[in-house]
C-alpha cells in the first residue's frame, strides 16, 4: 500500500501559518516565537499532533488495567500530556530555526478551516461520533446511577461534544455551500 507523502504546505492546525517568504511556520504561543518547519520536520510534527489522542488512550488504558476511576485516569492523561509536551519542546521545537521578526496574523474561523481540511465523509463521521457521545454520556450516567458530581461531569462532557457537533455541522454546511 502506498504511503501518502505529507508536504509542509499541506500541514494545518491552530498554530500553523503559511508565510510566503518563509514557508510553513509553527507558532509557539508560550514563547511567542515562530519556528520554520522544513520537509524533514513533517513526520515529527505529525507525531506531535497525534500526542493528544495517544495520551488519552494511554491514560485510560493504564487506568483500565489497574482499575482506577475516571478522575485518576484523567490525572494520568494530564501527566502524560505534560511530559510529552516538555519532551517535544526540548528535543524538537527548540532545534528548529526561528523566524525572525515574524508575528502571527489573524487566522480563519475554525469551521472554515475544518471545511477546507476535512473531506465530506470525515465531517459526517465526526458529526455522528460527537452526536452519539452527546446522547450517550448522560444515558451512561443514569444507567450507572452516578452521584450528583459524576452526573455534572457527564453533562459537561455532553455539552462540550454538543458544541463540537454544532461546529462540525457548520463546517459541513460550509463545505457543501462553498464547495471547499
Amino acid at each position: 500500500m502506498a504511503r501518502r507523502v505529507i508536504k509542509t504546505k499541506d500541514l494545518s492546525g491552530l498554530n500553523i501559518y503559511q508565510d510566503p517568504k518563509r514557508g510553513t511556520i509553527f507558532y509557539d504561543p508560550l514563547t511567542r516565537k515562530g519556528y520554520i518547519l522544513t520537509s524533514s520536520d513533517v513526520n515529527t510534527y505529525t507525531m506531535y499532533t497525534a500526542m493528544l489522542p495517544i495520551c488519552i488512550l494511554a491514560g485510560f488504558g493504564i487506568s483500565a488495567l489497574l482499575s482506577f476511576n475516571y478522575v485518576t485516569s484523567f490525572v494520568i492523561f494530564i501527566v502524560l500530556y505534560i511530559i510529552c509536551a516538555i519532551l517535544f519542546r526540548i528535543f524538537f521545537f527548540y532545534k528548529l530555526p526561528v523566524a525572525e521578526k515574524w508575528h502571527p496574523y489573524k487566522k480563519e474561523k475554525i469551521y472554515i478551516s475544518m471545511a477546507r481540511n476535512f473531506t465530506k465523509g470525515r465531517l459526517i463521521a465526526l458529526i455522528l461520533m460527537l452526536l452519539a457521545l452527546t446522547i450517550m454520556m448522560p444515558m451512561y450516567g443514569k444507567i450507572e446511577n452516578f452521584d450528583q458530581n459524576n452526573m455534572i461531569a457527564c453533562y459537561l462532557i455532553a455539552a462540550v461534544t454538543l458544541v463540537g457537533t454544532i461546529i462540525s455541522t457548520i463546517a459541513l454546511i460550509t463545505k457543501y455551500k462553498y464547495d471547499y
